[in-house]
């Protein structure tokens, strides 16, 4: 390396550690999580009031949802950030409920509150919603995992515990399926998305009849991303789109499903695989990722997975199906 490489280097550094400690200092506010979750679950930081500061400068709030949540696909287009909906399904076919973690990206908390800020104003122009505290949010992930606690942030910070370990799901990881808490676990991926949907998909989900998860998260396109999008599937089909062609939005949803035994979880496999299949939907078993997805589902987005396709907007619409199955009922 040469005189003028290891200066630059040396500047960059610099400019770095400076970076770093103005971050710092802007979040002073912020409770830090311990060593030990840090490292677990890349949680950095924290304002018990609900924001959780992640790697990578991710921030996510979670709340309660209720009204219709077909309508978020109308609103996402105007989101700064990321939403995933969860919606849990009980094992006697209980009507799903639903959380929604809003996920910002940024370096200081002030300027994320703002965008935060502004993002709740408009997802209640579609649904009602009800932040959750770190305590809540975390006792509700714990109850997910099927852990007999109480979190209290105060008690887990003094005490340098890891959040992970406490609250969140611990799986034996297979190439083909999971275990925890004594039961057997499948996740599942869509890799491709019917041009419609059918509102009776999650309604088919709950007469299932065993415990599961559905994470789906939407995310908005920039204009820059739309024309781009707009013109491949130009150039793939030869034609052009007609302007109300472009309404995209990006979506992934994966699902988690637990059983009592192996073959019980196969056979609800079978069932979600036949379904979907015919429903146009290609989905697909996470092999050997069983336990990384099913974590990201039950963590309601603390760890993140997702797999990101182009979608109509109208898709998510079509697919949850409306008020029918649209309310949260969980009290944490």
């Amino acid at each position: 390396m040469s005189a003028g490489e290891r200066a630059i280097a040396k500047e960059m550094r610099r400019e770095e550690k400076e970076r770093k400690k103005r971050i710092r200092l802007a979040n002073k506010m912020l409770i830090p999580a311990s060593k030990k979750t840090l490292e677990s679950m890349h949680l950095n930081s924290f304002d018990p009031s609900g924001t959780f500061y992640l790697d990578d400068d991710r921030w996510l709030k979670v709340y309660l949802v209720e009204g219709e949540i077909g309508k978020l696909s109308d609103v996402c287009k105007s989101l700064k950030g990321r939403i995933r909906i969860t919606l849990h399904i009980g094992e006697e076919s209980d009507r799903a409920t639903c959380h929604l973690s809003l996920m910002e990206t940024g370096e200081i908390y002030e300027e994320v509150r703002q965008l935060i800020l502004s993002d709740e104003s408009e997802l209640q122009k579609a649904v009602t919603l009800k932040p959750l505290s770190v305590d809540e949010a975390m006792n509700l992930i714990a109850v997910n995992a099927f852990k007999n606690i109480r979190f209290s942030y105060a008690s887990y910070v003094r005490g340098n515990k890891d959040w992970k370990k406490e609250c969140l799901l611990e799986v034996a990881e297979e190439a083909q399926f999971f275990k925890s808490a004594g039961l057997y676990g499948k996740s599942f991926r869509i890799l491709s998305f019917p041009k419609t949907g059918n509102k009776e998909i999650i309604r088919q989900f709950e007469k299932l009849g065993c415990l599961m998860h559905i994470a789906m998260d939407l995310n908005s396109l920039t204009e820059e991303e739309r024309f781009d999008f707009k013109r491949a599937i130009e150039k793939k089909y030869n034609r052009r789109l007609m302007q109300e062609e472009e309404d995209y939005i990006n979506l992934s949803i994966s699902m988690v499903v637990f059983g009592d035994s192996l073959d019980a979880v196969e056979i609800v496999e079978e069932t979600i695989i036949s379904f979907l299949l015919g429903q146009g939907f290609l989905v697909v078993p996470a092999f050997h990722n069983h336990g990384a997805v099913a974590q990201s589902a039950i963590s309601l987005g603390l760890l993140d997975q997702s797999i990101m396709r182009n979608v109509r907007s109208d898709l998510f619409k079509e697919i949850v199906g409306g008020e029918s199955h649209a309310d949260a009922k969980v009290e944490v």
